[in-house]
């Protein structure tokens, strides 16, 4: 009779380790056996990496997908244009979320992306900025004409402080409008000026004091 072959013997996942004490044993776990799985990787068609799956960042209206640092990139480059940043596949039509981004954000990206947001509903003739230096809270003529008196005399929505709504300056008081631009001709902020404030509060909140700062001592 043909002798019956012998099954492969099979690696226990444990041993039998003795210790220095007598009969008193320890089990030791051995490592499974086989290869460990490979992770996944995608290509980033940005910056031409091959990236962890973990790593990508997913663009749920169009389904794009991006390595998570080229989106970083992206949105500072958008938002320093000040613009809100769309998904950075070219010709993409659709915008990426400001909540699903939420953690690739700093609180000053945050900031600026909300601002870009309520600038991009608000037409540019329809903008007023709080001349506050600590403000530059962004509101609408058709928002503030609903309150405050017909003078001018109007207050931010944010700070609350008083400013003229034709000067664009903190609120001058007894003065008309006509005297103060006529005393104070380097203060009063037109159209240009207030644009030139909102570019650089939205961007740069340090400059934009330095720029009205300057104004002030070019009147002391």
């Amino acid at each position: 009779m043909a002798a019956r072959s012998r099954p492969a013997a099979v690696k226990p996942e444990f041993e039998v380790a003795t210790c220095d004490h007598k009969d008193e044993y320890i089990l030791r776990f051995l490592p499974r056996q086989g290869k460990a799985d490979k992770k996944r990787t995608e290509h980033c068609i940005i910056c031409l990496d091959d990236v962890d799956s973990d790593l990508m960042f997913y663009v749920e209206r169009c389904g794009h997908r991006f390595c998570i640092n080229c989106v970083k990139q992206h949105i500072q480059v958008k938002l320093a244009d000040q613009k809100i940043p769309d998904c950075p596949h070219h010709r993409c039509i659709f915008h990426l979320s400001i909540d699903r981004c939420g953690d690739l954000l700093t609180f000053k990206q945050s900031l600026v992306w909300m601002q870009r947001i309520n600038e991009y509903w608000i037409p540019l003739a329809e903008r007023i900025y709080c001349p506050y230096e600590s403000c530059s809270h962004l509101m609408s003529k058709t928002e503030l004409s609903r309150c405050g008196s017909s003078s001018g005399l109007k207050r931010c929505f944010k700070c609350r402080g008083e400013f003229c709504v034709h000067c664009r300056v903190p609120w001058h008081g007894k003065l008309s409008c006509n005297d103060y631009r006529r005393l104070y001709p380097n203060k009063y902020r037109g159209d240009g000026d207030d644009a030139k404030l909102k570019s650089l509060a939205n961007v740069n909140v340090p400059s934009a004091i330095t720029w009205l700062h300057g104004l002030t001592d070019a009147t002391a």
